[in-house]
């Protein structure tokens, strides 16, 4: 039964290696059965050429396992050596034909193509994608460079014939550095996997905004290797996750929510301190978010301290409906009455 079980595997072994095209740098064993001197274990030459016993040098580059027997039993033959020769041509070292898969993977590295795989297949026998990696898969075949999400790969939202790897392709699995900075409940760098990619889904996996945080958060990606920032509204982008502003995001990027304009209120209210700024904030709101006058303030006697362009602080007399601005300081003074 042992014997049968090799015999079995070494059929398919060798059914793989037929659909093999031979190149440089593949390191092979050649048989002719009945006559034990002619066995060979050789490499390819650059030129792609095998050099055997009797015929001398052999062409096989571009040529199948199955082809390169074929020309050899013809010059076995052709050249009178073996009247009816039965040649075997085992591969046994993938050399010209292999992918690099770097990154984030368990087991980085180069690992050879028998026959056309899928993006998936590979990274599976790289061991699979780190705690460290992301789902964003890229694919250098040439000059051509393809970006994937291996969630889509595995959904078969992706055409198979773009994710087919014949040979001589980089694969780049990218590391988890999205990072989400600024006033969250869990800031840090977040990977890009189980289908996670919009805005959205990374200020959620942050925790979401804190009490001191602003109204909009900057976005900050690469175009063409230029970084670019795009301030954008956190009410509508949870109001509306399917519109344009829930930005697809890409490793590196960098998602900023800033802490919100604050004003300082202090005097007659019942509590003075420091507040953050609503949209469109009235001093009369400010002072009701104080809790409102104190029994001995009044709104008559209201004074504002504000920066102006120069920088230096100027004192106002303000209208209760007027709104504030970052940094401002209201003073509730004493009712003379």
């Amino acid at each position: 039964m042992k014997y049968l079980l090799a015999f079995i595997l070494s059929i398919f072994s060798l059914i793989s290696h037929a659909e093999y095209t031979l190149g440089a740098g593949d390191y092979v064993r050649v048989t002719v059965y009945g006559d034990a001197d002619l066995l060979r274990e050789t490499r390819v030459s650059e030129d792609g050429v095998l050099t055997l016993p009797l015929v001398g040098e052999v062409k096989v580059g571009g040529l199948t396992t199955i082809e390169t027997e074929k020309r050899i039993a013809e010059q076995l033959k052709k050249g009178g050596f073996i009247a009816n020769p039965q040649v075997s041509v085992l591969v046994l070292e993938f050399m010209s034909k292999s992918v690099s898969i770097l990154g984030g993977v368990l087991k980085p590295g180069r690992y050879p193509i028998t026959r056309p795989s899928d993006v998936k297949d590979l990274i599976a026998e790289a061991g699979g994608i780190t705690s460290d990696g992301s789902e964003v898969i890229t694919v250098v075949k040439g000059d051509k460079r393809s970006e994937y999400d291996l969630h889509e790969i595995i959904n078969q939202q992706v055409k198979s014939a773009d994710i087919i790897l014949k040979g001589g392709e980089t694969i780049y699995v990218g590391m988890r550095d999205v990072a989400i900075v600024g006033q969250l409940a869990r800031p840090g760098k977040f990977g890009i996997q189980g289908g996670l990619r919009k805005l959205s889904d990374f200020i959620a996996q942050a925790g979401g905004p804190t009490e001191a945080a602003g109204e909009t958060l900057f976005y900050t990606t690469n175009v063409s290797g230029t970084p670019v920032t795009e301030e954008i509204n956190i009410d509508q982008l949870f109001r509306a996750p399917s519109s344009d502003i829930n930005k697809q995001v890409n490793p590196g990027d960098v998602i900023y929510v800033p802490v919100a304009p604050q004003i300082y209120i202090y005097g007659e209210v019942q509590r003075p301190g420091m507040y953050k700024i609503d949209k469109h904030m009235t001093i009369m709101q400010a002072i009701a978010k104080a809790g409102g006058l104190s029994v001995r303030g009044t709104q008559r006697s209201v004074k504002l301290h504000r920066k102006n362009a120069a920088g230096e602080v100027i004192k106002l007399k303000p209208e209760l409906n007027g709104t504030l601005q970052d940094e401002d300081v209201l003073f509730v003074e004493e009712s003379l009455l």
